[in-house]
């Protein structure tokens, strides 16, 4: 019988409602890659202040296809 080990499942990302500031978006992203909360949300802070469009449209793409937790 054949088991995967963990590090060959592949990990999903899910929105958090427990630690949302807007969506949890950036809270599920941040687990998922396994880094703070906080590095993710700065991030995407400046991301959306040199691309304003493209990152709300892609907040609201990931809002609106991830599953929550």
């Amino acid at each position: 019988m054949y088991t995967q080990s963990k590090s060959n499942f592949k990990q999903q990302c899910f929105r958090h409602i427990k630690n949302k500031k807007l969506g949890g978006v950036c809270a599920g992203l941040a687990e998922r890659f396994n880094l703070p909360c906080w590095l993710t949300r700065v991030l995407a802070l400046f991301v959306f202040l040199k691309f304003p469009l493209l990152t709300v449209i892609a907040y609201g793409v990931a809002y609106y296809t991830m599953p929550t937790k």
